[in-house]
């Protein structure tokens, strides 16, 4: 098969923008249909804050603090409505198919980045990301980015592409902690590899220390995050079995049939690379490096996670847009002396993707998934003022039963001066509404129900001993999945 041509300017342009517009569509189709999710409500509140309040608040937590300074600027802008907060997160879900795009045509094939771009517009777990008013679409987009970059400064070393890298890996930075990741192994493959490194070690090295410079204020942060995190665990799972990496895949990949496809392919060209870079000792390619940024973090981590829960899909989504690139790589790489059998095999993969894409990813069962959480609100205030009922909340509802409950936001936007870590608890029990951790403090004579929402996966113990002693009996029990709503009566 003959090489196609290389495109010119407007060709590669008219291509992008095509890509950016099927992802625009497919992400903005459903965008404000599910409600606010716990994390969701949590980055609106702490966005909210002043700059210097939002700084502190995350030192102590796990989320540097790079996505909220930004939400903060745009909530101001667009204010906090569902789509307006998550539209941030559109953006940066639709803007991440340029580097993957510029990546493969520049430097895999031709055809690589045109699929590799494809095959993530049609990513459900994707365009559930890009609904969500979370960092997770920034580090895709700073990922697929900084690889671009670095690559492109292995080939052609330039001073304004060192320093386009070193802006983007600082997104990486102080936008996730475990995206890390790519920067370190930049660094690695930047200073093992001897050809690599005789071409760009000074300004790769110059790269560095700034970045290591900039990033002080969080060190100390980090080394507590990760020995805590190693210490007493996280909220998350060990991993227990190898079904996780293969569910990971299949979050990739839509469904079972294209993960078994992708599986295969991968298999395959690992054994290729393995023997090509050890028997023949060829240099390390593109596609070798583009493997190693997202192999050996990825099962780094798995192992780790055996160890102490961290292994969470949309934790690791950073790793997606270089998953795709490798694909459609490895599909050409396959058949180097028939081309056109492995384009076929990027077809077949596209179309795959393209079949079992879900928009509505409301459907989809995603770890942090938007549950709908307005008709429990409903139910509960209804109770509450037609049945005489006591409700007592999960501590942790706090947020988003406030955000539905007050329909004008009003407590959201009182929270930017002075911050007030008690003002939405504080705000429902002047409502009338109590919590887990005080319902004791109520007097129970005076309600003739008593009505418990509770997460599945959280659920409040011992309530039902200390309800019998006030005289109520557990009466009726509603599924509102992932809810739980107990009804109780004397």
């Amino acid at each position: 098969m003959k090489a196609l041509p290389t495109p010119n300017k407007r060709q590669t342009i008219l291509e992008c923008l095509v890509l950016l517009v099927i992802a625009a569509v497919l992400r903005i189709w459903f965008l404000g249909k599910t409600d606010l999710g716990y994390d969701e409500s949590f980055s609106l509140h702490i966005s909210l804050q002043s700059l210097p309040d939002i700084v502190r608040l995350l030192s102590k937590g796990d989320n540097p603090p790079l996505w909220e300074l930004m939400l903060h600027f745009w909530v101001k802008l667009f204010g906090i409505s569902e789509v307006a907060i998550r539209s941030l997160s559109l953006i940066f879900s639709v803007l991440t198919v340029i580097p993957i795009y510029l990546l493969g045509e520049k430097h895999i094939h031709r055809l690589a980045g045109l699929a590799a771009s494809l095959f993530y517009c049609f990513s459900t777990f994707s365009i559930y990301l890009a609904h969500d008013c979370r960092v997770y679409s920034l580090i895709g987009f700073a990922t697929a980015s900084s690889v671009f970059l670095f690559i492109s400064c292995i080939h052609r070393p330039k001073a304004f592409k060192f320093i386009l890298l070193t802006l983007v890996n600082l997104m990486l930075m102080y936008g996730h902690y475990l995206s890390v990741w790519i920067i370190v192994m930049e660094f690695i493959i930047a200073l093992s590899i001897k050809p690599i490194r005789k071409k760009i070690w000074k300004p790769y090295l110059i790269h560095a220390a700034v970045l290591v410079l900039l990033f002080i204020p969080m060190f100390p942060v980090l080394f507590r995050r990760f020995m805590d995190s190693g210490v007493n665990g996280t909220w998350i799972a060990k991993t227990t079995s190898p079904e996780a990496l293969y569910d990971f895949l299949w979050r990739m990949c839509n469904v079972p049939v294209t993960t078994v496809l992708a599986i295969v392919i991968l298999v395959i060209i690992f054994i290729k690379l393995i023997v090509s870079t050890f028997r023949k000792k060829q240099q390390l390619g593109n596609i070798g490096i583009l493997t190693l940024l997202w192999v050996v973090p990825l099962l780094v981590s798995f192992v780790l996670s055996f160890f102490t829960g961290f292994f969470l899909d949309r934790y690791f989504y950073f790793l997606f847009p270089l998953f795709y690139l490798s694909i459609a790589a490895y599909c050409i790489a396959l058949f180097p002396k028939r081309e056109a059998i492995g384009l076929s095999l990027i077809g077949v993969f596209a179309v795959a993707m393209a079949v079992s894409c879900s928009p509505d990813s409301s459907t989809k069962h995603f770890s942090g998934w938007h549950y709908d959480i307005k008709p429990i609100v409903n139910q509960l205030v209804e109770a509450k003022e037609k049945e005489n009922a006591l409700v007592i909340l999960p501590e942790y509802f706090d947020k988003q039963f406030t955000y539905y409950l007050d329909e004008n936001h009003e407590i959201f936007r009182a929270q930017s001066q002075p911050l007030d870590y008690c003002a939405f608890q504080n705000y429902l029990l002047g409502q009338g509404y109590y919590y887990d951790c005080n319902y004791q403090t109520a007097d129970f004579a005076t309600y003739d129900r008593v009505v418990l929402p509770y997460h599945k996966d959280f659920p409040i113990h011992g309530l039902n001993e200390y309800l019998g002693g006030k005289g109520f009996h557990l009466e009726q029990e509603r599924d509102a999945f992932p809810f739980i709503i107990n009804y109780y009566s004397k």
